[in-house]
């Protein structure tokens, strides 16, 4: 056999190894994923986590509303179950917990927050570390004020702001950013998907991805998304991909008319709270930083960190930087 040949069959065989290889990896990482899956029921409602590790309990709450709660939520775990339970939801409307009706009655705050506290209940923990991501930190910090005694810590990544006073900045800084090419195209595209409601597109980018409508929806939320990094090469398009098919977008409109319309303000409760909490954002979070000078004003046990040269997708753009602040923090909590 010729050296040439011999060593092509060597790079199959390899190659069919680490084929095999991958696909055991992979068959294992989704068991193990199915087996830590677990439900819960809030009223008529079923909701389901994920739960891994070992340790005091850690609830993680995704974006959005409507975010599935996968990459890069797994890196946390990763990072954390080795001394925390890491307890990932999935939030109402969002991942396992997407099917359910979406409307005014559903999509509160008040039964996000409710959905957590039953949780807690059917999982027994007497106190819980919170670590919310965007919209994830409203959360975090609404379930505070309403059930301090169950919280050991917070922890803000990019939160949401604590107040309906600073909530349309984050869409006048996305506006700012976008160029005026930008700007038009979203007017053409919108007037393409438009014609769908939100429920009919959410249907459609699985059924008919190839719609019009789809296409046009796509591009639209890609153009969207731009606005919120500070070094758009990192946009992952296999993440982007993932974000645009999982992602429920139907609950987004509620919860900005909920903020809007009641003036859902919880600074001066924070306030009250004795409860440390560690806030960590992008210096060029789309949000403003006026969003997290209010957080740091009103958590007033907290530590604010700051990444430099990143914008709202710290786990994309900065996932060392982020890393090197939460887990020193963490293992000081734990005393580890």
């Amino acid at each position: 056999m010729s050296g040439m040949k011999k060593q092509v069959l060597l790079s199959k065989k390899s190659a069919n190894i680490i084929a095999i290889s991958a696909l055991l990896i992979l068959s294992s990482y989704y068991y193990s994923t199915a087996q830590n899956v677990k439900s819960f029921t809030n009223g008529s409602v079923k909701l389901y986590y994920e739960e891994y590790g070992k340790g005091p309990a850690l609830y993680i709450l995704s974006g959005g509303p409507g975010e599935a709660p996968e990459h890069p939520y797994l890196q946390i775990i990763d990072s954390l179950k080795s001394f925390y339970t890491c307890v990932l939801l999935h939030q109402r409307g969002s991942g396992r917990s997407k099917d359910l009706p979406i409307n005014e009655t559903t999509i509160t705050i008040n039964n996000y927050l409710q959905d957590i506290e039953q949780l807690r209940k059917k999982r027994g923990d007497k106190k819980v570390t919170l670590l919310g991501v965007s919209w994830g930190g409203l959360l975090v910090m609404n379930y505070a004020v309403l059930y301090p005694a169950f919280v050991s810590e917070l922890v803000l990544v990019c939160s949401a702001p604590p107040s309906y006073k600073v909530w349309n900045v984050l869409y006048d800084n996305q506006y700012a950013r976008r160029s005026a090419a930008e700007l038009d195209s979203m007017n053409m595209l919108q007037k393409i998907f438009s014609t769908k409601t939100e429920k009919e597109l959410d249907s459609l980018k699985r059924a008919d991805p190839l719609s019009k409508e789809v296409v046009a929806y796509k591009a639209f939320i890609a153009i969207h998304i731009r606005a919120m990094y500070y070094d758009r090469i990192k946009i992952s398009q296999q993440n982007f991909e993932t974000l645009f098919t999982n992602f429920n977008f139907q609950p987004i409109p509620y919860i900005d008319k909920e903020v809007m319309e009641t003036k859902w303000d919880i600074t001066n409760e924070l306030k009250k709270l004795k409860i440390p909490a560690l806030i960590v954002y992008g210096r060029q979070d789309d949000q403003g930083e006026s969003t997290f000078y209010l957080q740091k004003e009103s958590l007033r046990f907290s530590e604010t960190h700051v990444i430099e040269q990143c914008g709202h997708e710290i786990l994309e753009e900065q996932p060392t930087a982020f890393f090197k602040i939460l887990m020193p923090y963490l293992k000081k909590k734990r005393k580890i």
